[in-house]
């Protein structure tokens, strides 16, 4: 029934005020320009102009590393406004970005490594002042959407996102599959600019984002996280998300290495892959709320960690000089896309169960400086095993993944949910983009740090 409501969103498109369709147009242009950005194709660049596995793990973690700089950019939505700020980090941003098209002219005028040193600049700018200006995205949205319109804007929101990360997915696929040369991905992040450009240019047309309160001092927020440092039951189970994401993590940055560079698939179906993945994400996100709905969060967490060893461990098995791989390569992958989305999902809204609102900064706190964590070391970490190690680095990181997710998946079956925890809504999937994790971060903090309890 749900599926059939979901598919039927567009329907209600037009119900939606004027404004807020507005917003829903930006998300879905911004969403094309953080793909062909710092979506799967940046590590497929960087390994096009040769930069190591372990500089490539470092850039890729500078996106979840940046987003605790969201915590301290929420005192400067109230100063500058939502508007004022979202349009100013987000054309520095496009600046910043811009930078990757200066990286052919230094790789010839002062060798190699100078073109990464300024790919290295290009992302960790781009970075940087993304997440500083993403605090100031969810307080203009919430001032633009009804309440009682929330619901039907975040289904049309999610059926936007699923179907633009398919169809991108497969068009970079094919812009990829031009040629051998490095003018594919400029061509990629030609429209990943260009599309940015454009959304700061649609984003000024957007009514509103005046300046708005906030409910408590910053120092105050900083000083609440001892608070949740105490409680026992949620220190364990942060521990335990950070456990979760990182073996996701392990696997996803190490597989796309090894498709490329041991399995030798090109860019293009590399790309492919990442298309078919994220269709079984689209077809099967709303399944999660039902499967908790049958088993409680923990037991659904414990399946999908466990799930996702197994796909981790599969990974050991495949290898160029075996036959079925072939065949065998493309179910792991969206078998794998599609347990790591619904475990993102499911942790990220258990997480919401967990909180009290009266010490909400501090418990959103935490999870922030836990999920930045286990979204960022891995790949670093792996970076450097894989270009130490090399074969026997990717298999290393496969059976850490693998070793994390049974470790996890026995301990999630041990956590006890308590009788008085506060239930989640059915629908709260709508909330969350498990192809885009960082996002659902910058979610969390202003739905729970950028109101007060009244407003919530």
């Amino acid at each position: 029934m749900k599926s059939i409501q979901n598919l039927s969103a567009l329907k209600t498109f037009n119900t939606l005020p004027t404004a807020s369709r507005m917003f829903l147009l930006f998300t879905g242009v911004n969403l094309i320009s953080w793909q062909c950005i710092v979506g799967p194709v940046l590590v497929l660049f960087s390994r096009a102009i040769n930069m190591p596995p372990s500089w490539v793990g470092m850039v890729v973690s500078f996106m979840p590393l940046s987003m605790l700089i969201v915590i301290t950019s929420i005192p400067a939505v109230a100063a500058f406004g939502p508007r004022k700020l979202l349009v100013s980090t987000w054309l520095l941003r496009n600046i910043a970005a811009s930078l990757v098209f200066a990286v052919p002219p230094a790789m010839i005028f002062w060798g190699e490594r100078a073109g990464w040193y300024v790919l290295i600049v290009a992302i960790l700018s781009f970075s940087l002042v993304r997440a500083f200006g993403v605090g100031a995205w969810y307080p203009w949205l919430h001032e633009l959407v009804p309440q009682d319109k929330l619901g039907i804007y975040f289904s049309n929101e999610t059926l936007f996102v699923q179907i633009i990360n398919v169809v991108l997915a497969f068009v970079i696929a094919g812009i990829l599959n031009l040629g051998e040369g490095l003018f594919r991905f400029y061509c990629v992040y030609g429209i990943g600019i260009v599309t940015g450009l454009v959304s700061v240019l649609y984003l000024k047309r957007i009514p509103g984002g005046l300046r708005v309160p906030l409910a408590s001092s910053s120092s105050r927020k900083f000083s609440l996280i001892t608070y949740a440092l105490k409680d026992k039951k949620y220190r364990r189970f942060i521990s335990l998300s950070v456990m979760s994401v990182s073996a996701l993590i392990w696997l996803n940055i190490s597989s796309i290495l090894y498709l490329r560079d041991i399995l030798e698939y090109q860019d293009a179906h590399i790309m492919g892959f990442m298309a078919a993945g994220a269709f079984g994400v689209a077809i099967t996100i709303q399944f999660w709320s039902r499967l908790i709905s049958r088993y409680g969060s923990y037991m659904t967490m414990a399946i999908l960690a466990l799930a996702h060893a197994l796909i981790a461990l599969s990974w050991c098995g495949i290898s160029p000089d075996v036959v079925w791989t072939l065949n065998f390569i493309l179910p792991v992958i969206v078998l794998a896309a599609v347990f790591s989305a619904g475990l993102m999902i499911v942790v990220s809204q258990t997480m919401m169960s967990h909180i009290q609102l009266d010490h909400k900064v501090g418990y959103t706190s935490l999870w922030i400086i836990g999920a930045a964590v286990s979204n960022g070391v891995p790949p670093i970490l792996a970076g450097w095993l894989i270009g130490r190690f090399h074969l026997s680095g990717y298999r290393i990181c496969f059976l850490i993944s693998f070793s994390f997710g049974i470790m996890v998946t026995l301990l999630w079956h041990r956590f006890r949910h308590d009788k008085d925890e506060k239930p989640v809504s059915d629908d709260i999937h709508l909330f969350f983009r498990p192809m885009q994790p960082l996002r659902n971060l910058a979610r969390i903090v202003w739905l729970i740090l950028g109101t007060d309890k009244k407003e919530r």
